[in-house]
């Protein structure tokens, strides 16, 4: 995959995915007089999705003016300029646990955790009115989200041989 974005004419950034994933465009604008922040920019960012790992790449962020036009262009397969930021998910300074044994035990308490929540939500939708199981349905998907966030990733991230089969080639 390939993105190419130029501002104005001038040259562009072309972002360049060897791997599966995904390469975005994102154009910000925002005015926070209580931050003294107004800023109008423009970036390209790309995730690869490896089987076990997630590389996330920045690109040079370009400051907007009023008037200013910007082109992206879809392009095939190639080479693109050098990304200015790396970082792999297996070196996060958020991932957890050194000792196997301790993360494999983590992602067990998880799963049996996620399990006694699941059985608890079927009981909710059989005994409570509709509109206090969507309440607790909404609640517990929050909760199962924070778990993978802050639990379960960062245990992957560092210990790929937990990773499940339907986790592997997505983002960690």
């Amino acid at each position: 995959m390939r993105l190419s974005m130029a501002v104005n004419g001038g040259n562009p950034i072309v972002a360049s995915l060897p791997h599966p994933g995904y390469l975005s465009a994102h154009l910000n604008m925002s005015d926070r007089p209580k931050d003294n922040e107004r800023k109008k920019t423009i970036r390209l960012d790309g995730h690869e999705t490896r089987e076990t790992e997630t590389v996330h790449l920045k690109w040079p962020c370009i400051e907007l003016q009023v008037g200013d036009v910007v082109e992206l262009l879809v392009l095939p397969d190639g080479e693109g300029n050098e990304p200015v930021e790396v970082r792999s998910s297996s070196k996060s300074p958020y991932n957890l646990f050194s000792n196997a044994e301790l993360a494999k035990e983590l992602v067990m308490a998880v799963s049996e955790f996620e399990e006694r929540l699941g059985k608890l939500l079927e009981k909710s939708k059989e005994l409570e009115p509709a509109d206090e199981h969507k309440k607790f349905a909404l609640a517990w998907g929050g909760v199962l989200w924070e778990l993978g966030q802050n639990l379960l990733q960062p245990v992957y991230r560092r210990h790929k041989e937990l990773i499940p089969e339907a986790l592997k080639n997505e983002l960690l």
